[in-house]
């Protein structure tokens, strides 16, 4: 498990605390990363979820420089509750550097405070890597969700920036 980033926080029952994910980490976030892919209900509108290829791209963050992989865990066994791919860019409408959120799930019961952990997180991570920005997505592709996690976004300070359309070309 990787260093610690954060105090542990007391949420039904179990201390929770972030830490910035490693190579070692990759098998436990394959089985939390298969409850996010059975929480998508087929919604992915005509691309494929493989999960070799999932992985890939989780490990390539914990790999890179201007991008983190953030683990929500509980504090007394260590188990990974939730996680988030953070990743940094610059932006394309200025000087400013941009953290963006590349993926995130928090396991049902873990949700709530959890999820706020994760994205307080983040904005940390944004703050010491000197960004100006946090961007957050809600994906329908994610979960049923969307309604709700656009309306958390909106309750804790963010505005809505843009919105994607997607075609699947045949």
């Amino acid at each position: 498990m990787g260093k610690s980033i954060s105090t542990a926080i007391p949420y039904k029952g179990a201390s929770m605390k972030i830490v910035k994910g490693t190579l070692a980490d990759l098998d436990a976030v394959r089985m939390i990363a298969l409850q996010w892919k059975a929480t998508c209900n087929n919604k992915t509108m005509g691309m494929d979820i493989v999960d070799d290829t999932y992985m890939a791209d989780v490990a390539n963050l914990v790999k890179g420089v201007d991008r983190d992989l953030l683990l929500l865990t509980k504090e007394d066994d260590g188990e990974i509750v939730g996680y988030m791919g953070i990743v940094m860019f610059n932006s394309p409408l200025g000087s400013n550097k941009v953290a963006s959120e590349h993926f995130w799930y928090v396991s049902e019961e873990h949700r709530g405070k959890g999820s706020m952990r994760l994205i307080q997180a983040a904005r940390e991570w944004a703050k010491e890597k000197g960004c100006s920005h946090l961007m957050m997505t809600a994906s329908t592709l994610a979960s049923d969700l969307h309604d709700r996690v656009c309306m958390l976004y909106e309750r804790i300070g963010f505005k809505k920036f843009e919105t994607v359309y997607v075609q699947e070309i045949k």
